[in-house]
């Protein structure tokens, strides 16, 4: 739009970006939504921060949206003082809630790596990657709070007070950020890479655990535009806006996009054309990462009978899986009947391996699941299927 003194608008700009990312991140949110809540029916901590953090992040989006009715997008000129008071409180609550809904996601992820790879070194290191966060948290919402004195004159232009430049202190959360950033999402890289699986799923699975690094490239980005001091406030502040919005969208999700492949799942033409299962994986937790990999322990379920869960969700030191003199673990399937019919036994291949067994209650982290098809000739209406492991 062009404005009275002869100039393009960027407010246009502002109200497409937020709105194609506010609707992308709700369809990802609703995803992992339906994933947890309502196929798998397991809610954790880690989808409690990342929903959280979602709702906060809405905040940022739409405040930027309306901020471009009070001067986003336009110059200083024509920027009324009282417009800008409205925008100035706009962009107090945008920080703030930008702090909160940043953190949350952050530890979601930290959460979630204490659920699926409880080794207890791997825990120390995410508890004070928690903790940092935490405070960082709490340190930079005081700050955005308290920065003018008193804080009402963060928002209203005539006020008597003053306000605390900080330049110095961006750049330092900057940096802090990054580095804590970098640590969470590589963290799991060199236990990933150790798996005793196909190079495939060990590739799939590490870039799965590091698609939050997207967020720290955004974010370079964003930081490219901390040395523009212009005074042209409401003009300048379009294109860190817009890379604010897209950093703290895209962290909230890359942690719900593992979940469409619960998704993908359900859809039988989609399931079978990428193998992503034989059946439906509704007893345990499913990340989404890899085919076939499971964090927790749970049936995988064929959908016509016609697939065998070998494990269920009995504790890793009780396991009744048998182990095969090669190492590998083996079950038996019986079929036989009433009537006097011998049975026969089908021996299947590795059933299920537990690759984080958890040191407390020695149950799983990341399970590897593989169901095994048995094929069994019926004699009289009276057989009886049974396995046993």
């Amino acid at each position: 739009m062009v404005t009275a003194n002869g100039y393009e608008s960027r407010a246009g700009t502002v109200v497409a970006a937020n709105v194609i990312l506010i609707t992308i991140m709700s369809i990802f949110v609703l995803i992992r939504f339906w994933a947890r809540a309502i196929l798998l029916r397991q809610v954790g901590l880690d989808d409690v921060l990342i929903w959280i953090s979602f709702i906060l992040s809405l905040a940022p989006c739409i405040c930027a949206i309306l901020m471009t009715k009070h001067g986003l997008g336009y110059h200083m000129t024509d920027v009324s003082d009282a417009e800008y008071d409205k925008f100035s409180l706009l962009l107090f609550i945008s920080s703030i809630t930008y702090v909160s809904a940043f953190v949350l996601a952050k530890l979601s992820f930290a959460v979630f790596y204490l659920r699926v790879i409880p080794t207890r070194g791997f825990r120390r290191l995410n508890y004070v990657i928690i903790g940092l966060l935490i405070a960082q948290g709490i340190e930079e919402t005081f700050v955005v709070i308290f920065s003018c004195t008193p804080v009402y004159k963060y928002w209203t232009v005539a006020a008597e007070g003053k306000c605390l430049n900080l330049l110095n202190f961006y750049y330092i959360s900057f940096g802090v950020k990054l580095l804590s950033d970098l640590i969470l999402f590589l963290e799991p890289i060199p236990t990933l890479k150790n798996l005793k699986l196909p190079w495939a799923k060990r590739v799939g699975l590490m870039v799965m655990f590091s698609l939050g690094l997207l967020a720290c490239v955004i974010s370079i980005i964003r930081c490219t535009y901390l040395n523009d001091t212009s005074t042209d406030v409401t003009w300048r502040l379009v294109d860190p806006s817009n890379w604010s919005s897209a950093e703290l969208c895209s962290l909230v999700i890359c942690a719900c996009i593992p979940y469409v492949r619960n998704l993908l799942a359900e859809i039988p033409h989609v399931n079978a054309a990428l193998g992503l299962s034989s059946g439906n994986s509704k007893g345990g937790y499913s990340g989404g990462y890899g085919n076939g990999l499971s964090g927790g322990y749970g049936r995988n379920t064929g959908a016509g009978g016609n697939s065998i869960a070998l494990q269920s969700r009995t504790p890793y030191i009780q396991q009744q899986t048998r182990i095969a003199g090669d190492g590998s673990a083996s079950a038996a399937v019986t079929a036989g009947g009433k009537n006097g019919i011998s049975s026969h036994t089908l021996r299947g291949t590795e059933s299920t391996e537990e690759i984080f067994p958890n040191y407390r209650d020695k149950s799983g982290g990341i399970v590897v699941s593989t169901d095994v098809k048995v094929a069994v000739e019926r004699h009289t209406s009276q057989d009886s299927f049974s396995g046993s492991s």
